[in-house]
């Protein structure tokens, strides 16, 4: 009697599809929008002269819409591979099944560990959150510490991990309020930096910070603004690229539940195209309007209040003690300062914790779908491929994405740095070491999915005719081909981003040397015991 094929852990995943078309795309504009966007427009702002700007869009704006449109053609391959492949565990699956099971299993394994540690960031950010806006609403820091940091980030990746345990549903129920709270008082902010004059903008920057903006600008001019960068305005929009990309991080992430969104194959294509080209449209127009508000006052010569505020905060000036840094939404504040809307003050915080926090939900459903997925190909423990019957979630992939997630609370909160000062662990575990190469894992990955996504036609056509998203295969080999150069150059720009700094290159070697030894022991136990491996990676994994 013949031995049947040991192929997948089980002939189904046990994962149920329960995500509807609005909970997916607000899976991937939360999974994106968080805090550092509410930066950028300030913290990459190359001082140049404001006559210089193109369209009067400030050199980040700029970079906003050609990353983005350079985002949207890598959107554009999710699109096709999800259609094709609308399996749980997004870029593994497709890159597996394309170009090489070890590709595959090493690029999502760093992308695995982007989105862990990252959580863990983001739940210490939620309080740090808090005391960046704290100057503006009147409230005290004093209470923030590094324990503050670190146990209470630990609390809110349990808390949401516990909520994870009940199934994708039960977390897009809750990401929903999450989101909306958040959208509203943005269009909010919108409203005030809109409505804000010379007049408003001058009365509300004295009233907050005892200062005119034209101090501000004469600070800055006499601290170096006006000679500190060497080029012109696309030299500065090129500068910009890194900390722009940075901002569209996760526009991908409904991909990762692919095996859980109700007609994924129809559905995914469009939640990633109409979540990111609002994310696009939002990062674009905000940045534009908080900055024409900032521009309002403090003229003198090419610079105003915009570029000092901007210089003093991060780029190499000092700002006057009490003055908390350049934010989008301290913007807003001011407008609404000097409009007497002295309420809004106290919202603001509350808009830049929910932004924050509702990253979560998105980050811990994608993270632990992806583990998942390779226990289900056998080659992760079998373990984390166990699915709960009653709430039809990956109880075990959750409960070790929550333990790995801890590791970005420790970064975040700096807790090592300050109790063991100068120690090699501390070089990589802290907010600026080795973790910080995140952001080079997420570009490899998008980078070999991109590349996956232009060979598909091409290598595995039998999958991609079956598609009910086929755009035509030389439209697709040549978008594919653009955004996988498009994906190096900003690899590149994000390599270089580190300067002489080795420390992220060493974790990221580390994590790959430690992935491959896991790779190839669970794949020669596997095939010790019988499993099928070419079948595996010929096959899209069953529903």
């Amino acid at each position: 009697m013949a031995t049947e094929k040991k192929v997948f852990v089980r002939k189904a995943t046990g994962l149920v599809r329960e995500i509807g078309f609005w909970t997916a795309a607000i899976i991937v504009f939360c999974n994106v929008v968080g805090l550092g966007w509410q930066k950028r427009v300030f913290q990459f702002l190359k001082p140049v002269p404001e006559t210089s700007y193109v369209l009067g869009m400030p050199p980040v704006t700029m970079s906003f819409l050609i990353v983005g449109i350079i985002v949207l053609l890598t959107v554009f391959m999710f699109a096709v591979l999800s259609a094709a492949m609308p399996r749980s565990g997004g870029g593994y699956v497709y890159i597996s099944r394309i170009t090489h099971p070890v590709v595959g299993f090493l690029a999502s394994w760093l992308e695995y560990f982007s989105i862990t540690v990252s959580w863990g960031q983001i739940g210490t950010a939620v309080f740090e959150a808090i005391t960046i806006y704290s100057w503006l609403a009147g409230w005290s820091a004093n209470w923030y510490s590094s324990e503050v940091g670190l146990i209470g980030g630990m609390v809110i990746v349990i808390v949401f991990a516990g909520i994870a345990y009940f199934g994708a549903s039960m977390t897009g129920r809750i990401l929903q309020v999450m989101f909306w709270i958040p959208a509203i008082i943005t269009i909010v902010l919108y409203g005030f930096m809109l409505s804000a004059t010379p007049a408003i903008m001058e009365a509300g920057v004295k009233a907050l910070t005892g200062l005119a903006p034209t101090q501000f600008t004469q600070m800055a001019l006499d601290q170096g603004m006006a000679t500190a960068f060497k080029g012109d305005y696309w030299a500065a929009m090129a500068a910009a690229t890194i900390g722009t990309y940075w901002a569209f991080i996760g526009f991908a992430a409904s991909t990762f539940v692919g095996g859980e969104v109700k007609e994924a194959g129809r559905a995914l294509p469009r939640t990633l195209f109409a979540a990111n080209i609002v994310i696009i449209l939002l990062y674009v127009t905000i940045s534009y309007v908080s900055a024409h508000a900032a521009m309002l006052v403090g003229k003198i010569g090419d610079y105003s209040f915009f570029s000092a505020y901007a210089f003093l905060s991060y780029g190499g000036g000092t700002l006057p003690a009490g003055v908390g840094r350049a934010w989008m939404p301290s913007i807003a504040g001011f407008s609404a300062m000097g409009m007497g809307a002295t309420w809004f003050l106290a919202v603001i915080p509350i808009f830049a914790v929910l932004w924050v926090a509702n990253d979560i939900p998105p980050f811990i459903i994608t993270s632990s779908r992806i583990i998942f997925a390779m226990s289900f190909d056998r080659v992760l423990p079998e373990k984390l491929s166990e699915v709960n019957e009653r709430w039809h979630s990956p109880t075990n992939a959750i409960l070790v994405t929550m333990v790995i997630a801890f590791i970005g609370c420790f970064c975040e909160s700096d807790i090592l740095v300050k109790y063991l000062p100068g120690n090699f662990i501390t070089a990589y575990i802290n907010s600026g070491g080795g973790v910080t190469a995140t952001d080079v894992w997420d570009t490899l990955f998008f980078l070999l999915s991109s590349f996956a996504g232009m060979l598909l036609v091409f290598r595995r056509n039998d999958i991609y005719e079956k598609s009910p998203f086929k755009p035509g295969r030389w439209l697709v080999g040549g978008i594919g081909l653009i955004a996988t150069i498009a994906n190096i150059y900003l690899l590149y720009l994000v390599g270089t981003g580190y300067g002489s700094a080795m420390e992220p290159w060493y974790f990221t070697i580390f994590l790959l040397v430690v992935g491959f030894i896991i790779y190839y022991y669970y794949r020669s136990k596997g095939s010790r015991v019988g499993v099928d491996y070419a079948t595996i990676y010929t096959e899209i994994p069953p529903e």
